[in-house]
């Protein structure tokens, strides 16, 4: 059980540090305006399984 719960820190973790690399990628090099708010639901989702994994344990 203890495996669900570093699952979710590792998946939260990942989306913690990606999102602000995601809004300076974005600021440096831009890309389509629709990617941002799919980007940030996709983000959203993720941290929402994390969280989920790391009560579940």
């Amino acid at each position: 059980m203890r495996i669900k719960h570093y699952l979710g820190l590792t998946l939260q973790f990942l989306v913690l540090t990606a999102t602000p690399l995601i809004s300076w990628w974005q600021l440096q090099f831009g890309f389509s305006l629709i990617w941002m708010p799919a980007l940030l639901t996709a983000a959203v989702v993720l941290f929402w399984i994390g969280t989920s994994l790391r009560e579940a344990s």
